[in-house]
């Protein structure tokens, strides 16, 4: 196993195999869409957004931008959405978040057709995944195990140890590593904002996932000698040096080096991979639509 454990190299593999599932659907006479909704101007989201505008492209997904002013009202955005629902030409679904909070997330989850969201987010995709069945998995818990498999990082009776509890990324993963198959059989650890003796539990970590959202939260007295370390983190703070805002993950990178098995760099690391692993719940999407099959078997 290579000590860092670069994105791209995993992108790119994903990717490849992406182009030849479009290659046959355009075949059919049908092109993957993503409708993107945002709210507001969050720089986190609109690089995201970005990216997966660039990537798309690039294999063939194309893209629909639907943006709305920060102070839109919940009405409008749930109607918008529901037009995007039964729009045949749309595949796929991503609400770009954190939303205002004069918003209620969860019910404009709830609006979203769950054969679209390929964010993973609706309740019958999340309870699919808790389940252990087949489903849209979230794209950041699903580009980790891409990651794992790529570098066969051993997870079969490790302790796993994730530093956040999001719905996005630290709930579906802990379920996902506990799997009974392959890349998974994992004893794994959830910590957030009340745990004790946080660091004695990290240390105890043979794999330490940081989804906290906190830049340089974990430092080197928080990690076990020879462990493999997890970012997710990607947090924009300002450079003194530079004088210039920069990403960084949840981990200290510099201090912790040396000391574990291998490391993800941010950037460079698990957000590249997250856009291949949403195009490709696109794709999903799209192979669906053109089955005219009911993803849960409701007619």
């Amino acid at each position: 196993m290579e000590k860092i454990l670069k994105g791209k190299v995993v992108a790119e593999k994903l990717l490849k195999n992406l182009r030849e599932e479009i290659a046959n659907l355009k075949y059919k006479g049908v092109v993957p869409l993503l409708a993107i909704f945002t709210v507001g101007d969050n720089p986190a989201s609109d690089y995201y957004s970005k990216n997966i505008i660039k990537v798309g492209n690039k294999i063939g997904i194309n893209t629909r931008m639907i943006s709305f002013e920060q102070d839109v009202q919940e009405d409008e955005l749930i109607k918008q959405i529901e037009v995007t629902n039964v729009d045949k030409s749309v595949s796929g679904i991503l609400l770009q978040m954190p939303l205002p909070p004069h918003l209620r997330t969860d019910k404009i989850i709830m609006s979203i057709n769950p054969q679209k969201d390929v964010d993973g987010l609706h309740p019958l995709n999340a309870g699919k995944l808790l389940l252990g069945k087949d489903c849209f998995m979230p794209c950041t818990p699903a580009a980790i195990l891409e990651l794992i498999k790529f570098y066969n990082i051993k997870t079969d009776g490790e302790k796993v140890v994730v530093l956040g509890r999001s719905n996005t990324v630290g709930k579906p993963l802990a379920n996902l590593l506990l799997r009974k198959c392959e890349y998974a059989n994992s004893t794994v650890t959830i910590c957030h904002s009340h745990t004790k003796n946080l660091t004695e539990i990290t240390r105890a970590a043979d794999i330490l996932i940081a989804a906290i959202g906190k830049p340089y939260f974990v430092t080197e007295k928080m990690v076990k000698k020879d462990s493999v370390i997890i970012d997710v983190g990607i947090n924009r703070i300002f450079d003194k040096e530079s004088e210039q805002y920069k990403f960084v993950g949840d981990v200290d990178y510099e201090s912790v080096f040396e000391k574990v098995n291998a490391i993800t760099p941010v950037p460079g690391g698990v957000g590249s991979i997250t856009t291949a692993t949403l195009l490709s719940n696109v794709v999903k999407a799209a192979l669906y639509g053109v089955a005219e099959k009911s993803y849960y078997g409701i007619n």
